[in-house]
C-alpha cells in the first residue's frame, strides 16, 4: 500500500563536481543501493543548467504542462514509496537550498519533504501553522 502524493523538485541543483557522476547514474540506473529508487531514476533528468527535473511518464501524471523543449515538469503524482531514500541519496549531490516536497493527493492536505544543505546533509520539512490567529 502506498500514499498517493505529488513529488515536487524545488530548486534541486546538482553540485558541478557531481554532474558527470549523476548523469551516468541517471542514464544507467546502476549504483550501490539504488534498487529501491530505480523507479525514480527512470523519471529524473538533468536540465542544461544542472537542475534535477522530472520527465513526463505514463505511470506518473503531472499537474503541470510539460516543457515544450525537453518534456520535463517540476512535479509528478504517484506512489513515492521510497521518497525518504530518494532524499538521502540526493543529499550527496545537491547544492544548498534545494528541496523535495511531497503533497498528499489523498485529500488530507498533508505536505512534507526535505531540504539539502549542500554539504551532504538534509533536514525534514513539514507544513505547520505560523503566526497568530486573525
Amino acid at each position: 500500500m502506498g500514499y498517493e502524493s505529488t513529488l515536487h523538485l524545488v530548486g534541486v541543483k546538482i553540485r558541478p563536481d557531481c554532474l558527470s557522476l549523476l548523469k551516468k547514474v541517471l542514464i544507467t540506473g546502476k549504483g550501490t543501493g539504488l534498487s529501491p529508487i530505480r523507479y525514480f531514476l527512470k523519471v529524473a533528468v538533468l536540465d542544461n543548467d544542472g537542475y534535477l527535473c522530472l520527465k513526463v511518464n505514463e505511470n506518473y501524471p503531472s499537474p503541470y504542462e510539460p516543457d515544450e523543449d525537453d518534456n520535463t515538469v517540476p512535479a509528478l503524482s504517484g506512489k513515492w514509496y521510497e521518497a525518504e531514500k530518494i532524499a538521502h541519496w540526493l543529499k550527496q549531490y545537491a547544492e544548498k537550498d534545494g528541496r523535495i516536497i511531497l503533497h498528499s493527493c489523498e485529500g488530507d492536505g498533508e505536505a512534507w519533504g526535505w531540504e539539502f544543505n549542500g554539504r551532504g546533509k538534509i533536514r525534514a520539512l513539514s507544513l505547520r501553522p505560523i503566526g497568530k490567529w486573525e
